[in-house]
C-alpha cells in the first residue's frame, strides 16, 4: 500500500510540474484584427475568423507592475507603513480601542489586548550566488510568471479581507466610543 501512495504522489507531482511549464510557455497568436476600434483602457473590438471579438493586449510587465503595486498600497492601507508615518486602518483601530478604553469615557483607562498586525507580504528572496555572462559575481533569484501573479493575486484577496475586517472593528469601536461620549455628556448634565 505504502508504494501505491508513493507512485500516485510521483504521478501528481508530475502532473503539478506539467501545468506549471504549460503555464509559463509562450505560444505565438496572431492578434490582428480587421476593422479595429478602440474601446477604452486597450480594450478594443474587431473581426477575427469572421466574428466579433473584444481583445485586450497587455504587457507582462506592467500587469505584473499594476498587481505588486496594488497589493502593496493595500497592505499600506490595512497596516500603515512605518517609513511614511501612516498608521492604516489597524493603526487607527488600536488608537480607537485606546480611545474607547479610556477613564475619561468612562472606561479602566487600560489598553485592551489587540491581535498584532499580521504582515501579509513575505518577499524573503534567497539569492544564489552566480557568476553571470560578463563574469560579474551577483545574486540572481528566478520564478515562474504565473507563480508570482498567483502570489500576489492570493496576498491581495488575504488583505481585501482583512481591510474589510478591519473596517468592520472600527467601525463598531467608532460607535462605542460616540455612545460613551453620548453618556459622558448626559451624565454630566444630569
Amino acid at each position: 500500500m505504502n508504494a501505491f501512495l508513493r507512485i500516485i504522489l510521483l504521478f501528481s507531482l508530475a502532473a503539478c510540474s506539467s501545468v506549471l511549464e504549460r503555464r509559463n510557455t509562450v505560444e505565438e497568436v496572431d492578434t490582428k484584427m480587421e476593422s479595429e476600434q478602440e474601446i477604452s483602457g486597450g480594450d478594443k473590438i474587431g473581426l477575427k475568423d469572421n466574428k466579433l471579438r473584444v481583445q485586450r493586449k497587455v504587457r507582462l510587465a506592467e500587469e505584473l507592475r499594476l498587481l505588486e503595486n496594488d497589493v502593496y498600497a493595500m497592505e499600506n492601507e490595512v497596516y500603515g507603513n512605518r517609513k511614511y508615518g501612516t498608521k492604516g486602518l489597524y493603526g487607527v483601530y488600536l488608537d480607537c480601542t485606546a480611545e474607547k478604553n479610556s477613564v475619561e469615557l468612562g472606561g479602566s483607562g487600560k489598553l485592551q489586548p489587540v491581535e498584532p498586525p499580521a504582515r501579509v507580504i513575505r518577499e524573503e528572496r534567497e539569492l544564489k550566488y552566480v557568476k553571470d555572462e560578463n563574469g560579474d559575481l551577483v545574486g540572481i533569484t528566478e520564478e515562474y510568471l504565473s507563480e508570482r501573479m498567483d502570489r500576489f493575486k492570493k496576498y491581495r484577496d488575504i488583505l481585501e479581507k482583512r481591510r474589510t475586517e478591519y473596517e468592520t472593528k472600527l467601525r463598531i469601536c467608532k460607535n462605542d466610543v460616540k455612545n460613551a461620549k453620548a453618556r459622558v455628556k448626559k451624565q454630566a448634565e444630569d
